[in-house]
C-alpha cells in the first residue's frame, strides 16, 4: 500500500481530518503518518487506530530575507487579486502604518506592491522566496523523516494557515514526493494571502472555488484541482451527532418548549464592539410580540472573544445562554464534545444571527432563516475598513447577500422586523434557501461523506489500488 503523509498544522484542521471519517477511510488503502501540531492524548487518540505514526511537528522561523520578500508579495498579491478584502487590507495597513509613524515606509511598500502586482512578476517573486526557503531553512529534519518514511504523498490539512506545516511541505516537493493542499475555507482564497507553499493538487469545495483558483492561480492545471467538499459540514447530516433537543437544553440550561436563537460572535479584531449587537439583540426580544417567548443562545468566538462578549457572559440576562465553548486553548482546536453540542445547536435552533459567517452556510443547509448584520453596533462610530458593511460586501458573502436567502438587516429596525419573521415563520423561503446551497455547491453534494471524498481523492494521488 503506499503512503500517505498528513499534516495538521493548525488545531482546527483536527475537526476535518481526525473527527471526520477522512483518516478511517484513508487507512483503508493507504498506510498514514500523521505530523501534528497537536500534543493532546486526547486528540491523538481519535487518530493512533488509523496511523502507523504520530510525529509532533512545530514552527521553524521563516529567513529573514524570505520572510521580507514575503511582505513584498503579500501586497502585490493584494493589488493583482483587488478583491473587497484585499482593498480592505490595503486600506487596514495604510491606517496602521499612519498610526505607528511609518507612513514612508507604507509608501514604499505601496509603490513596490503596484509595480509588481502582476501575474510574470508574482510567480517569479514566490520562486524566490520559495528558493529562499530551501536555502537557509533552518532545520533538515524533514529531508530525514521523509528520506526514512519514502512517502507518496504528503497532504496539508489547512493549505495555508499554520506555519508549522510549511517547512514539511517545501521539503516534500524538492525531494520529488507527490504533494496536495486542502483550501481550508470559503474565504481563503480572496481574504488570505498569496499561496507560497508549491501543492502539485488542490482539493477545494466546490466547482466555484474551483474556478476561483484557476482564475487566481494561472500556473496551476485543472486537472489538478479537485472537488471534494469540505469534511466540516459532515457533522451536520450525521444523526450520530445530534442530542435530543431535551438533552441539548438541559446541558445549557435552555427550556426545551420553548424556541431559541443562535448568536454566534466573530473575532475580536475583525467584528469590534459586537456585544452592542447583543445587547440589541436582547432588548428587541424583550420587546417583539413573539410567543412563546424565545430564548438567545450567544455562542462566542472561541479563538478570539472581545473583552465585552466575555464580560457579558459573567452576567445574568433573562432568557440569555452563554454556553462555554468546548475548546482547547493551547491548540485552538474544537474538543470533540463540541462537534455534538454544536451539531444540535444548529439542528435545534429556530434561527441563526451572525455577522456574516460559515454559520450561514450551515443553517441554510438546514434551510432556516439567517440574520447577517450589514450596520455598525448602536452608539459606535466605526470607519468603514472597521465597519460591519464592508464583511457583506467580501467577494465570498456577497453571492449570499444577493440571493436573498438571508435577511441582510441593516438598521435596528430592521433586525426588530427579522426578528419577528424568523420566529414567526421560520419555513418561509425554506425550499429556496435549500436550493440555493445546493447550487453553491456545485460538484459536491452536500451528503456528509466529504471525509470520504477526501479520502479516496488521496488515495488516487498517492497510487492505491
Amino acid at each position: 500500500m503506499p503512503r500517505v503523509v498528513i499534516v495538521i498544522p493548525r488545531g482546527e484542521a483536527v475537526r476535518n481530518f481526525i473527527y471526520s471519517d477522512a483518516l478511517r477511510i484513508l487507512s483503508e488503502r493507504a498506510r498514514v503518518v500523521v505530523l501534528t501540531v497537536v500534543v493532546e492524548e486526547e486528540v491523538l487518540a481519535k487518530a493512533r487506530p488509523f496511523a502507523e505514526e504520530i510525529i509532533q511537528i512545530e514552527e521553524h522561523p521563516a529567513p529573514k530575507a524570505a520572510a521580507y520578500l514575503r511582505t513584498v508579495i503579500e501586497n502585490a498579491h493584494d493589488r493583482r487579486l483587488w478583491s473587497k478584502v484585499a482593498q480592505n487590507n490595503w486600506e487596514l495597513r495604510d491606517r496602521r502604518a499612519r498610526e505607528d509613524g511609518k507612513r514612508v515606509q507604507r509608501l514604499a511598500i505601496r509603490a513596490t506592491s503596484s509595480l509588481l502586482g502582476n501575474n510574470p512578476s508574482l510567480h517569479a517573486l514566490t520562486a524566490l522566496e520559495q528558493q529562499l526557503h530551501w536555502r537557509y531553512r533552518t532545520s533538515h529534519r524533514y529531508d530525514e523523516l521523509f528520506a526514512r518514511l519514502k512517502p507518496d504523498l504528503v497532504f496539508n490539512g489547512s493549505h495555508i494557515h499554520g506555519f508549522a506545516g510549511e517547512l514539511p511541505l517545501r521539503v516534500a516537493q524538492r525531494m520529488g514526493i507527490k504533494t496536495a493542499g486542502f483550501i481550508f475555507s470559503w474565504d481563503n482564497l480572496t481574504s488570505r494571502s498569496r499561496i507560497f507553499v508549491p501543492y502539485d493538487y488542490y482539493l477545494v469545495w466546490h466547482e466555484p472555488m474551483k474556478r476561483q483558483l484557476l482564475g487566481i492561480y494561472p500556473l496551476v492545471k485543472e486537472q489538478d484541482v479537485f472537488v471534494t467538499g469540505t469534511p466540516q459540514l459532515d457533522f451536520h447530516s450525521k444523526e450520530e451527532f445530534l442530542l435530543a433537543r431535551g438533552e441539548l437544553c438541559r446541558r445549557i440550561g435552555l427550556d426545551p418548549a420553548r424556541p431559541f436563537i443562535l448568536y454566534t460572535s466573530g473575532m475580536w479584531n475583525h467584528f469590534y464592539e459586537e456585544h452592542r449587537h447583543v445587547e440589541l439583540i436582547i432588548k428587541l426580544l424583550q420587546e417583539i410580540p413573539v410567543h412563546p417567548k424565545p430564548q438567545l443562545v450567544v455562542r462566542n468566538y472561541a479563538k478570539g472573544t472581545a473583552e465585552g462578549l466575555k464580560n457579558m457572559a459573567q452576567q445574568k440576562y433573562p432568557d440569555v445562554v452563554f454556553p462555554p465553548v468546548l475548546w482547547n486553548e493551547r491548540s485552538l482546536m474544537p474538543l470533540y464534545e463540541d462537534l455534538y453540542i454544536y451539531t444540535s445547536l444548529v439542528h435545534h435552533a429556530t434561527m441563526s444571527i451572525n455577522a456574516a459567517s460559515t454559520v450561514t452556510l450551515e443553517f441554510l443547509l438546514k434551510g432556516k432563516p439567517v440574520i447577517n448584520l450589514d450596520f455598525d453596533p448602536p452608539g459606535t462610530n466605526l470607519p468603514w475598513c472597521m465597519g460591519y458593511d464592508r464583511h457583506i460586501k467580501f467577494d465570498h458573502f456577497w453571492p449570499i447577500a444577493q440571493s436573498g436567502t438571508t435577511m441582510v438587516a441593516r438598521s435596528p429596525e430592521d433586525m426588530r422586523n427579522m426578528l419577528i419573521k424568523g420566529l414567526n415563520q421560520p419555513e418561509a423561503d425554506k425550499a429556496r434557501r435549500l436550493a440555493f446551497i445546493k447550487t453553491m455547491f456545485e460538484g459536491a453534494p452536500l451528503d456528509g461523506k466529504s471525509g470520504e471524498r477526501v479520502a479516496r481523492t488521496l488515495c488516487t494521488l498517492a497510487g492505491a489500488s
